[in-house]
């Protein structure tokens, strides 16, 4: 065994160092040893040629200085006199001694072992391949100088406390010339210009060590930035396949952060930012579904907006627990789909995005600007909604789908399908036309560009009712109208089928949020179908006059404008429609009993155009029928019949019949007040009684 000995008392060894063989023979161990009292100065290079060679140390750190060491080995190592690699006086074991100098790998063929040290700085060379096993860490510079492949295990550091470079490992899959492990700490790190860092597993920087990226950084699976991160001159930040985090600001300066096609989740956390500087070269892209969660912020400062890519997969998440800001976006870059939850959110200009919204927990106020999206699903929980302008472009879109706009229970499934349609709802906000004792205090404005006809469903909340109702006012006497703003407000009821249809849900019946539906609402056509551009579409609780609407059975609600029955209190008007009550024609084939028989109405009013007719039959003892028993309560006929009505049985076809009131054989019918103009009919065969029992 061949070997240099410093011995015990003082030594200085001085002179380039090599250890070569003797003549022919082989030798099986070649070793540097300096015991407890020995000194070491390297000016040179220790050459280690032997596949064991070993360099052992029991003195002091402070009485060793380096320059190289050169390692031509197959497994070379750092040891104490005794062997052991750690937990002595053993160079390399920690950061307190850390081989100073350079440590050089430089076997020409076949394969050579890394040691696991702290390095000062450390260089790959010549031929052989490297193994580079777990916790090699480097103080100063890493280099690579026509070496063999390279495979790293475990995690490779730089941890210098000055600035360091990252040096360049470039393999395009696995630990081979790429990076498995890398972790970054106590100073700033850069990625130089033109060079190319790759990571196949987990990246890790500690809040010391800010990155700076000036070539290509392609992270590999979870990657956690602790310090600030800075890209420039044109350099590129590829995320990996597992989360991202930014712990600190990340900001793009000009360069690109790239989230690429099925990438991981990219998280910019609470307490830190994501910002494009204002430059078209400060890029941000983002592949086939991916997905960026904003729990701090995302500013985007390039004004045009258009430094931005999000494929229509793609989901930005803005998922703040303190409220946010949604960054605009361009309508030429939109994002793909947008989502929303745990505090309230606002935004910075007009939002455009290409897919699906999902709003949750609390609201996204948009005011003054706009959410525009286009065919794409909208979602909410919580009853959270989208308070402002939500538009909708809707070239594509269908006669099937309910298109949601600002809420769950607000939207529109069309029969006619405009360009666009945006509706600006805003809670709590005067509508036009509006009475406080009667109306929703909730303004939906309607706008649009072309014609369209559509079944249209509008919500509300328990906030937006009225304090106190007015008398014969209430929630489920909701209905919409079409109400024009200042200077002439005024408020059209909807009624756009006959019969109409009206659907409603009140509050008692929702988790918070109701809804009233009407069906055929349209763009054009008569006063009473139509919503005019700009307008409100207002929903209103009073108790107006029922109208009938179609012939058929009072106790039928299609035959009424408000698809209900008439109630004691309301007053009816039946005019150019024939309406029975008691029994069942073949006009609606309708067989449910008159709820209120013995206080029909009010008032009733039989008008003067052709078949305005009031019918009372019975069914069997179901033969008495009543208005209100009050003094105040009256029946008026205008109707003049063509010709007199049979009158031996009850007509059950289903012809309308022009008569102005007709009372059948066996049927009762009470009016406390009765006025018959002059020339009109009363066709009586039961019993009419007129006043107060």
């Amino acid at each position: 065994m061949n070997l240099i000995r410093l011995p015990y008392r003082s030594f200085l060894l001085l002179l380039l160092v090599f250890f070569t063989g003797l003549g022919s023979r082989v030798l099986q161990a070649q070793h540097l040893e300096n015991g407890a009292t020995g000194r070491v100065k390297n000016n040179g290079t220790i050459r280690f040629k032997s596949d064991t060679g070993r360099y052992k140390n029991d003195a002091l750190y402070s009485s060793i200085t380096n320059n190289v060491i050169e390692f031509q080995g197959r497994t070379n190592l750092f040891t104490d006199l005794g062997g052991r690699t750690a937990n002595t006086t053993v160079l390399g074991q920690d950061r307190n001694w850390r081989v100073p100098g350079l440590v050089r790998y430089a076997k020409a063929a076949d394969n050579q072992s890394v040691q696991a040290r702290f390095y000062t700085d450390l260089e790959m060379k010549d031929g052989a391949t490297k193994d580079i096993p777990d916790s090699v860490l480097v103080g100063r510079a890493y280099s690579i100088v026509l070496s063999g492949s390279r495979t790293y295990h475990g995690t490779f550091y730089y941890d210098g406390t000055q600035p360091q470079f990252i040096t360049e490992e470039r393999g395009l899959s696995g630990n081979v010339n790429r990076y498995n492990n890398l972790s970054l700490l106590f100073s700033p790190k850069t990625v130089a210009d033109s060079s190319e860092v790759r990571v196949d597993n987990l990246f890790d920087s500690d809040v010391q060590s800010p990155l700076f990226v000036l070539g290509d950084m392609y992270w590999g699976t979870k990657s956690n930035a602790r310090a600030h991160v800075r890209i420039n001159d044109a350099g590129q930040l590829v995320t990996g396949s597992d989360t991202s985090r930014f712990h600190d600001s990340a900001t793009v300066i000009n360069g690109t952060l790239l989230m690429p096609d099925r990438a991981g989740v990219a998280v910019v956390m609470p307490s830190s930012s994501l910002a494009l500087v204002n430059d078209g070269r400060a890029m941000l892209v983002m592949g086939t579904s991916t997905q960026m969660d904003v729990l701090g912020s995302f500013v985007n400062r390039h004004v045009p907006l258009t430094n931005v890519q999000f494929d229509t997969s793609s989901l930005v998440n803005y998922d703040g627990t303190q409220p946010q800001i949604i960054q605009a976006t361009a309508s030429s870059k939109p994002y793909g789909s947008l989502r929303t939850a745990r505090s309230a959110k606002t935004a910075s200009g007009d939002v455009f995005m290409a897919t699906n919204l999902s709003v949750n927990d609390t609201n996204v106020v948009m005011l003054p600007y706009t959410l525009s999206m286009k065919i794409g699903t909208a979602s909410y929980t919580n009853n959270a909604e989208v308070v402002g302008a939500l538009r909708r472009e809707l070239a594509g879109g269908d006669t099937v789908t309910f298109y949601r706009y600002n809420n769950e229970e607000t939207g529109l499934r069309f029969s006619e399908i405009p360009r666009e349609l945006t509706l600006d709802v805003r809670p709590r906000t005067r509508p036009n036309a509006f009475d406080p004792t009667t109306d929703i205090f909730r303004k939906i404005t309607a706008r649009y560009d072309g014609t369209w006809r559509a079944l249209v469903r509008a919500g509300y909340k328990a906030d937006d009712l009225p304090g106190t109702w007015a008398p014969e006012s209430s929630e489920r006497l909701l209905k919409m109208y079409n109400a024009s703003p200042s200077p002439n407000e005024t408020a059209t009821k909807l009624t756009p089928t006959i019969p109409p249809t009206y659907q409603r849900r009140p509050l008692a019946q929702s988790t918070g949020l109701a809804y009233i539906e009407l069906s055929n609402v349209s763009s054009n056509g008569p006063d009473n179908s139509r919503v005019d551009n700009g307008n409100d579409m207002l929903l209103r609780g009073s108790r107006d006059v029922l109208r009938a609407i179609a012939s058929g059975r009072w106790s039928n609600p299609f035959t009424w404008d408000e698809a209900r029955e008439p109630e004691p209190v309301d007053r009816v008007v039946i005019d150019g429609f024939t309406v029975h009550a008691g029994y069942v024609r073949a006009n609606d084939n309708y067989a449910v009993r008159e709820k209120y028989s013995d206080s029909l109405a009010t008032e009733v009013m039989i008008g003067v155009k052709p078949n305005s007719t009031l019918l009372i039959g019975r069914e069997g003892a179901f033969n008495t029928f009543s208005l209100v028993p009050t003094s105040t309560v009256l029946m008026y006929v205008k109707r003049q019949a063509r010709a007199l009505v049979p009158m031996l049985a009850q007509d059950t076809s289903a012809a309308d019949i022009d008569g102005g009131l007709v009372v059948y054989p066996g049927a009762l019918l009470l009016v406390p007040n009765l006025t018959v103009e002059t020339d009109a009919t009363v066709f009586n065969a039961g019993t009419l009684q007129v006043g107060q029992p």
